[in-house]
């Protein structure tokens, strides 16, 4: 009978176990779908941009004619002061 009761505990543990972890399976599963799905939405997003935009070429073309890009450490910020 004490055989018999702790097979019936293990079992019903088992099956607790297994249903969490098809829990977990399933919601993991979606969380991987969700960020497959954003990550594709992104990437669309991107291309799309770089279709407007286009960067490469706007570089290219402003460097043909003598663009030089901004040095950074030469800017300084000016402080305007306004009195009333």
């Amino acid at each position: 009978m004490r055989y018999f009761l702790a097979t019936f505990v293990l079992l019903l543990l088992n099956f607790i176990y297994s249903a969490y972890s098809i829990n977990v399976a399933r919601e993991y599963a979606k969380k991987v779908a969700d960020l497959k799905r954003e990550r594709e939405k992104g990437l669309v997003l991107k291309a799309d941009m770089e279709s407007y935009v286009n960067y490469r070429t706007v570089k290219i073309y402003a460097e043909s004619f003598g663009f030089s890009p901004i040095d950074w450490s030469r800017v300084k910020v000016v402080k305007s002061s306004t009195r009333e």
